[in-house]
């Protein structure tokens, strides 16, 4: 009798126990949430990386499902980034936990050869589904990488526009090749969607081609996109597909918050904000302060001493015009000229820093002479020379060798004998502001501002 007690008792306590789990199991959350926080389009501009690192930190204590995400143009643009060919704002992303990275153009800035520097610096993955270098070996550390968050498996792949080598000099990515980002995509994204719940694709190659990518590629959830600087407040959504961007230099940082039904195997949810980042009014994050300060320290004595004064605002603009006098003066041309898009900083009235200079034309270009003839000058120059055009002599112009290897692009034309003087443009600018006391040095008057060609993005 008393085992026919403990069998029934042994019975009736595993009946509850099944009638726990059963229960648990019913009331298990259908419905997880995560969070995605992305940058993109840095250029080297880490004074605002405390803040962003404390953002993200801020992020994942509130929903320990986050990934923290950038799309890419990690360098170029302060003098720490230049001085250092990029190689700190790797170091300082990796304090800041970034868990993957995409390639951009301006990763070439310093040669193809040094992306792998950058992957060895790294502590997370960059990634590159459609460039390789000469050698024929991917350029990024993997095409896609498959988090698990909070349950979730995210996929992350990563893609570059195909125009690079028309974004760098000839020598940055000679050699490489890039493949359509769409046809990337069209082969990857299936894969991708086997193996995932939610796809993102993680891009450098600006809004217009984000919304083409969305519109050519279906299975893609969502578009993490830089490039193009743009600060979309809200998601676009193109075929099903929501794009993001969060402006550039660290400014903005976007925070999306995604719903996964492991019902109905769907995104039943999806919110989009802009955090805007101001280091001087929010926490930071201690360690990356310090390592940001430690690597501005070794350049700070470099670039801070003063050089001139600005008697006025000086807006990209009126900078392109002044540094083309300075081109002219400095190689005894008929001309000078400078792509707008190579101008990446303004100048503010009051005194001018080498940083200032360095932060304006942060690339490693030297200046060149071009050969061109009449007929082949700009609009804009045979304007100045007037009555005195002659569409079959020779005119020079002065310029930077980005402009002097792709004088298809400024001049519409295939080729024009080029004198490359070797001398750094930006060392070129700061002597000659230091020289003269500013860019407009006796009350020179400023040129107006004027439009040379489309702006481009570099």
């Amino acid at each position: 009798m008393r085992n026919v007690v403990v069998m029934l008792r042994r019975l009736l306590a595993l009946h509850l126990l099944v009638c726990v789990l059963v229960t648990a199991c019913a009331s298990a959350p259908a419905e997880r949430r995560v969070q995605i926080v992305h940058t993109n389009d840095l250029h080297g501009h880490v004074e605002k990386a405390a803040a962003i690192a404390a953002v993200a930190r801020e992020a994942r204590k509130r929903n320990p499902s986050t990934l923290f995400l950038d799309a890419g143009d990690c360098i170029s643009g302060t003098p720490v980034s230049t001085v250092f060919k990029g190689r700190p704002i790797f170091e300082i992303m990796s304090a800041m936990g970034y868990d993957a990275v995409a390639i951009g153009n301006h990763e070439f800035d310093h040669g193809w050869d040094h992306i792998q520097g950058f992957r060895e610096l790294s502590d997370f993955p960059l990634l590159c589904a459609n460039a390789t270098g000469p050698d024929g070996k991917p350029l990024g550390d993997e095409a896609y990488r498959v988090f698990e968050v909070g349950g979730v498996r995210i996929g992350v792949l990563g893609l570059i526009t195909e125009r690079v080598p028309g974004l760098t000099v000839r020598t940055a990515s000679l050699g490489c090749t890039f493949e359509d980002p769409v046809a990337a995509a069209k082969r990857l994204v299936p894969e991708l969607r086997k193996r995932c719940d939610v796809v993102v694709a993680l891009t450098h190659l600006g809004v217009e081609e984000d919304a083409a990518l969305a519109g050519a590629v279906p299975g893609i959830d969502v578009i993490v996109g830089g490039h193009t600087h743009t600060e979309l407040k809200t998601a676009l959504e193109v075929e099903g597909t929501r794009i993001v961007q969060a402006k550039c230099y660290g400014q903005r940082v976007g925070v999306i918050e995604l719903t996964w039904n492991t019902e109905t195997k769907s995104l039943t949810d999806f919110t989009y904000r802009l955090v805007e980042i101001d280091p001087d009014e929010m926490p930071n994050d201690p360690k990356v302060k310090e390592l940001v300060d430690t690597w501005e320290g070794q350049v700070d004595q470099q670039v801070s001493g003063v050089i001139g004064k600005a008697t006025e605002r000086l807006t990209k603009k009126r900078l392109r015009s002044r540094i083309e006098h300075v081109y002219k003066e400095l190689l005894g041309t008929d001309f000078g000229y400078q792509n707008m898009g190579g101008i990446r900083g303004t100048i503010e009235a009051g005194e001018i820093q080498i940083r200032h200079v360095w932060t304006v034309l942060p690339f490693d270009n030297t200046l060149v002479k071009l050969t061109l003839k009449g007929s082949q000058l700009p609009k804009y120059a045979k304007g100045r020379l007037g009555k005195a055009f002659d569409p079959d002599a020779d005119y020079t112009i002065a310029t930077n060798s980005y402009v002097g290897d792709h004088v298809d692009k400024y001049f519409g034309i295939d080729s024009a004998p080029t004198e490359d003087t070797g001398r750094l443009m930006r060392d070129e600018v700061v002597n000659w502001v230091q020289e003269h006391g500013g860019f407009d040095p006796d009350g020179m008057p400023l040129d107006a501002e004027r439009d040379l060609e489309p702006d481009e993005k570099r």
